[in-house]
This record gives C-alpha cells, sequence and structure tokens, in this order.
C-alpha cells in the first residue's frame, strides 16, 4: 500500500497561541508539513517561520491561499478576522482548524459552518479541553450510564486577580464579541455540554459586570441555564477572581453518582453507601492541558487524511454560541 503523503499546512496569524501550542505540536507530527505562514506583522512573520524553519511567509494571507498549494489552514487571528478567513480558506479548497473563540456571534458563526458544508471541506473548531484525557474518560461514563441521569452540572473558571495573560483585542467587544463570559464560558459551557451529548438549551439567564477591572467587557459573570430534561446547569466566570489561585471545575450530579473535573473524581452510590470509584493514572492537571493541544492537532490532521468529520465540529460550535447570546441577550446586551 503506498503511503499517504504529508498534508500541506499553512499559518494564519503568528501570535502566541501559535508559537506556543500549535506550530510545536505540528512540526512533531508526521502526517503534516508546514509550508507557509501569514502575519499582518512582516517582521513576525519573517522572525517566526525563520524560528521555525518554514520555507514561506507572508504578510496578507489571502495572498498566501492563493500562491501556496495548501490541504488545511490553521487560523489563530482576532475572532474578528475568522469569518473572512475562514470562507477564504475553505473557498480555496482548503481543510480549517480555527481558533476558539470561533465566530463573535452565531449569525457568524453559521455562515462559517454553511461555506464549509457547500465547499465539502472539515471544519474543525479548536476546543482542547475535550481533548483531555480525564475530559475524554469522563464523558465515556457519562455515556455508559455510570451517574445514572444526569440532574445537574456546575461548572466555574475563576482566573486570580492580577494575573493577565490576554491579548489586547480581547478587551475589545468588536474585535472579541465580548469579555470572560465569551473566553471563559464559551470554553466550560462547550465541555460540559460535549460530555453529556449536547442536551438542548431550554432557558438561559445571565448576569455579567467590568466592575473589578473597568474593561469594556465583563470581568466577571454568572448564569444559569435549563437543559431539557430537567438538567440544571451553573456557571461562573471571572478575570478577575480575588483569591490566590486559579480555580477551575466541573461537576456532574447524577441519580446514581457524581463526577467532576479538575482533578477527576468519580463516587457511585450503591445501597446506602457512597463508593469512590475515581480512575487511577490519569497524570498531573499540567501534563493534561498540555498535552490536550498535541491530541486536538493530532485529531485533526487524521481526519484530514482520513476525510472524517472532526470531534470538535462547526455545528456543535454553533449550538454553544446559541446558548452564550442567549446569556448576554439577558443580561440586557
Amino acid at each position: 500500500m503506498t503511503p499517504k503523503r504529508k498534508a500541506r499546512a499553512g499559518i494564519i496569524g503568528a501570535g502566541g497561541i501559535s508559537q506556543v501550542a500549535h506550530i510545536p505540536n505540528l512540526s512533531t507530527e508526521e502526517g503534516v508539513e508546514i509550508v507557509a505562514l501569514s502575519d499582518i506583522d512582516p517582521t513576525r512573520a519573517a522572525m517566526v517561520a525563520k524560528r521555525f524553519r518554514i520555507p514561506k511567509w507572508y504578510d496578507e494571507p489571502e495572498e498566501m491561499l492563493r500562491r501556496t498549494e495548501l490541504d488545511c489552514v490553521f487560523i489563530t487571528t482576532p475572532t474578528i478576522s475568522h469569518l473572512p478567513l475562514c470562507r477564504f480558506a475553505l473557498e480555496s479548497g482548503a481543510d480549517v482548524f480555527v481558533e476558539k473563540p470561533f465566530a463573535r456571534n452565531v449569525t457568524e458563526a453559521r455562515q462559517i459552518v454553511e461555506t464549509a458544508e457547500r465547499e465539502k471541506r472539515i471544519l474543525m473548531v479548536a476546543m482542547n479541553h475535550r481533548f483531555r484525557e480525564d475530559s475524554a474518560h469522563l464523558k465515556k461514563l457519562v455515556q455508559n450510564g455510570e451517574l445514572g441521569d444526569i440532574l445537574t452540572i456546575r461548572s466555574g473558571w475563576l482566573k486570580r486577580l492580577g494575573v493577565w495573560g490576554r491579548p489586547y483585542w480581547f478587551t475589545d467587544p468588536k474585535l472579541a464579541g465580548g469579555g470572560a463570559l465569551m473566553d471563559l464560558g464559551l470554553q466550560m459551557i462547550d465541555l460540559a455540554l460535549f460530555i453529556v451529548g449536547f442536551i438542548p438549551m431550554v432557558e438561559a439567564v445571565g448576569s455579567h459586570s467590568n466592575k473589578i477591572l473597568g474593561l469594556q467587557v465583563e470581568d466577571t459573570a454568572s448564569a444559569f441555564i435549563r437543559l431539557a430534561d430537567d438538567v440544571a446547569f451553573q456557571l461562573d466566570v471571572s478575570w478577575a477572581n480575588c483569591a490566590q489561585e486559579d480555580i477551575a471545575y466541573t461537576i456532574f450530579t447524577g441519580s446514581q453518582g457524581s463526577a467532576s473535573l479538575n482533578p477527576l473524581r468519580l463516587v457511585r452510590r450503591q445501597r446506602d453507601r457512597v463508593i469512590n470509584m475515581t480512575p487511577p493514572g490519569l497524570g498531573n492537571q499540567i501534563q493534561l492541558y498540555r498535552q490536550s493541544f498535541r491530541t486536538e492537532i493530532s485529531h485533526f490532521i487524521n481526519c484530514v487524511q482520513r476525510r472524517t468529520t472532526p470531534l470538535s465540529n462547526g455545528r456543535e460550535a454553533v449550538a454553544v454560541l446559541e446558548v452564550i447570546e442567549r446569556l448576554y441577550k439577558s443580561a440586557g446586551r
């Protein structure tokens, strides 16, 4: 059997996430080669291309797509650019891996998905928490009914005050589409819905504030989401929590047991006793987080090579943004 040739990949956006996660992991993947990179800052484009030995660089993504034969494109630019870049790449015949947030709103997201479906191209949204080993294990437990019927979900991601690791555009609503809810909340909603099989939303009520950091977007948000089958979902996120360390958790309570992430814990009810069923040996949280980026990239390249639907697809990304949009609307934005 003749081995498949390597997929030719292009990178759009040479910022932090590309340099820390995507390019290093792509460089070690056997089934792909990075053949081109583009960034609106030509100095950064040239520097990153030289550092990672990428043959070609451009300061216009459209020029890269016109002049380079590509099988897939990684889009890691500000959210405002995702719609035009995704459409151009998809219509150029490339499969697309696009970073979160996927789009600023549901309308933009649907346009991207419709373009991918019309062009018959693969579209994957970068939701790396789905690709953590502990998340994947918990999803299997829930699917197999280990917790019984899911009753409640409680989720939170509270970054401690004083630690700011976001680029400038995250604080501009026109560029990002929102603040902490769009950034952290979107990821937690996606993970929870992914694990329970995307139970449909019935209603969503939220509130948010920018009183701590004084930004144009919210730095803190809370939400209550009612899902079908009487599942209650509570969410809290913040870029400025008054604490000494970051807090991140997702807790699922079922009729037969409960489970939590970060770290993974599982208990089950057996008659009048509660039994610890936590699986051993999943590694520490930092390792799981770092490995998730490598795993999602390997998954995407495998989908490109085999022409299969990715685990994190556009239609589910639209469903998550529908929840986000409902929460913003309920808060009066």
